[in-house]
């Protein structure tokens, strides 16, 4: 069962590293303190352009190993 919570924050910095296979996966660092992990997989490609460094957003996240926060869905706030 993998439980969602929302985190509601604004994108202090955003990270695009490479994974070990050769996909590009996000990290964004968020005002609260938190950390957004942002793969392909959950949350395609074409969505990640609205996700940048002072934008504020209501992030939906799945917990995956170790705690982190995996994005599953957003909503921009305006």
């Amino acid at each position: 069962m993998n439980l969602t919570h929302t985190i509601q924050a604004t994108i202090n910095n955003r990270k695009e590293p490479w994974d070990k296979n050769g996909n590009q996966y996000l990290i964004l660092e968020l005002d609260n303190g938190e950390s957004i992990f942002v793969f392909p997989g959950k949350v395609p490609a074409e969505r990640w352009t609205w996700l940048k460094a002072g934008q504020s957003a209501t992030f939906t996240v799945a917990a995956g190993k170790n705690g982190a926060n995996l994005l599953v869905d957003y909503e921009i706030e305006v």
